[in-house]
């Protein structure tokens, strides 16, 4: 009897350890065909400690620099920023969300074109055909000035 609840102890124990890694949902990231765009894009890096760096970063800031940068620059354009002068993300955490292989979005901010410095915040939606790994759209809304400073 002791045996038979050790072994039941032992196994509603490893149950309770393994419910969460089991039961928990399986975190988006990008397609068969969006993946291998990204791995193109990395084995074109030269430098070895540039390339283990960039394949450090996790997959929502992969997909965004590989697959939506270059459709969110047009926009942003559009919209007056600078064409070399974005960033599709901010300082703070979670910037940057795989919502599915068809759907990344964010936060961000672009320098607008002039004479004075003014960084400009945005919201944006880069939506993926996940069969191509190509952009469909891209959307931004301004949210308005980021103030200078720490």
């Amino acid at each position: 009897m002791n045996t038979m609840r050790g072994l039941l102890s032992i196994g509603l124990g490893l149950l309770a350890m393994l419910r969460p890694a089991c039961g928990a949902p399986a975190m988006p990231g990008p397609s068969a065909a969006e993946k291998r765009i990204i791995d193109r894009h990395i084995g074109r890096i030269a430098d070895p400690a540039t390339r283990r760096a960039v394949q450090g970063q996790d997959m929502a800031w992969q997909m965004t620099t590989f697959l939506c940068q270059d459709a969110a620059r047009a926009v942003l354009v559009r919209m007056g920023g600078l064409p070399h002068r974005f960033f599709l993300q901010d300082a703070a955490t979670g910037s940057q969300v795989v919502t599915s292989p068809a759907l990344v979005s964010g936060r961000g901010q672009f320098l607008r074109a002039g004479n004075a410095i003014q960084w400009v915040g945005f919201t944006w939606n880069c939506h993926l055909d996940p069969d191509t790994g190509h952009v469909l759209r891209f959307d931004a809304q301004p949210t308005g000035p980021i103030r200078p400073g720490p």
